[in-house]
């Protein structure tokens, strides 16, 4: 402990030894960590926007159907979920909240124009669990579980010129062939946030749809919620040794919107590789100042060993001078970064106005929050710390291989 107090005092000492050429090398760790941060705090936040508002808010981050629904979505191949489903999945505590869909096609009719749409039939109050379909609205009010009416999205609203109040008629084919048609009340009018969405989607109390279809009481889709998407791959393993896999099949949003899925990792590695670039800018920062500072006291260090001083003690002083050097600028591009990402975390960046247009219109909310995860400032610290430890190996080899006589003739 004495020892390492020592050489902690002796490398503090050398740091100011030289102070430009410590100080440039503190900026320029600084600088690259604090856009490190930046970035990856920034992407990430996207990432987690994206994913809870798309997948999360939408799809679910996991989805259970019948075998074989996702390849042929008809009404022979939905579900009807039974009580020992629900309890064997709700006894998984990861989970927080199931609820059931069901979505089918049908023809919409409004004066003299038709439409082909997709029902989607909700269970309003266990959506809520979601996202509350009165947060999507624009126009009217929700409509009650076992209510005759329907809440149009934006774009088929408009193309038929329906307000709320007036009824429109649904024809399509129900369960087993069955003929469907059903007069509807629209009671509200849904933004989507998304193109196609807004031009297809037409929603009804699941009850009412199961009705119209002259149908048992069928699903299609049952979503399955959980607090956090990051461990999903390994939560959609645990569930799979809970149902009957022959009967059911599980998929998570990664499969269900794989382009989504692909266009994040694609951008994730554009923006690891921008970060790589910035630490072997900081590599070779480091790297020279370690190189001057051990070239210019090749005499000294002679001196030193030649007076009994041991040359792991001398090492020692170079290794911890130069974790003191990056730990000094790590630090200072912390709390800089730091306030920023947890300031546009809480009251995300919003986006230009046509640069908004074009996210909405993709589904994406027009703002960038800010991640603020601990480990994103925990993996940054750690790879400017294995990169003083590499780059100090310099000075131990030097030093190591040093002759004394050799290094007091350098004066």
């Amino acid at each position: 402990m004495t020892n390492l107090k020592l050489l902690t005092k002796l490398a503090w000492r050398n740091i100011f030894r030289n102070k430009k050429r410590s100080i440039i090398t503190i900026i320029s760790v600084f600088i690259a960590v604090f856009l490190a941060l930046f970035i990856r705090s920034m992407q990430l936040g996207i990432y987690d926007n994206v994913i809870k508002n798309v997948a999360g808010h939408y799809t679910g981050y996991i989805q259970l159907h019948a075998k074989g629904y996702w390849d042929d979505r008809t009404l022979e191949n939905a579900l009807i979920p039974d009580d020992s489903l629900f309890a064997r999945l709700k006894s998984n505590p990861k989970i927080t909240y199931l609820v059931p869909r069901l979505e089918t096609y049908a023809l919409l009719s409004f004066h003299k124009y038709s439409k082909g749409i997709m029902l989607n039939g909700l269970d309003v109050t266990k959506e809520n669990l979601i996202k509350p379909i009165s947060e999507r609205l624009i126009a009217g009010q929700s409509f009650q579980p076992e209510s005759q009416e329907v809440i149009l999205s934006k774009g088929i609203a408009n193309y038929f010129s329906v307000k709320t109040g007036d009824s429109i008629y649904l024809i399509g084919q129900g369960y087993h062939g069955m003929s469907a048609a059903g007069k509807y009340k629209v009671a509200g009018i849904a933004d989507l946030k998304n193109l196609d969405l807004n031009n297809l989607v037409v929603f009804m109390p699941i009850k009412t749809l199961q009705d119209y279809l002259s149908a048992p009481p069928l699903i299609t889709n049952l979503i399955i919620g959980t607090k956090e998407y990051t461990d999903i791959d390994r939560l959609k393993i645990d569930l799979r040794n809970t149902i009957d896999n022959d009967r059911y099949e599980l998929m998570s949003w990664k499969e269900m919107l794989p382009e989504l899925h692909q266009a994040i990792i694609v951008d994730n590695v554009g923006g690891l590789y921008m970060v790589i670039i910035l630490y072997l800018i900081i590599s070779f920062g480091i790297f020279s100042t370690v190189l001057m500072m051990t070239e210019e006291r090749i005499f000294e260090i002679g001196i030193m060993t030649a007076i009994g001083t041991k040359k792991k003690m001398i090492i020692g002083s170079f290794w911890i001078e130069s974790i003191l050097l990056s730990l000094i600028g790590v630090i200072l591009g912390i709390l800089l970064a730091f306030p920023i990402s947890y300031y546009y975390h809480f009251h995300p960046l919003p986006l230009p106005s046509e640069k908004a247009d074009v996210m909405e219109k993709f589904g994406f909310l027009p703002e960038i929050p800010f991640s603020i995860k601990p480990d994103i400032f925990l993996t940054h610290t750690l790879i400017i710390f294995v990169i003083s430890l590499v780059v100090a190996f310099y000075p131990t080899i030097k030093i190591w291989r040093l002759k004394t006589l050799k290094a007091m003739n350098r004066k």
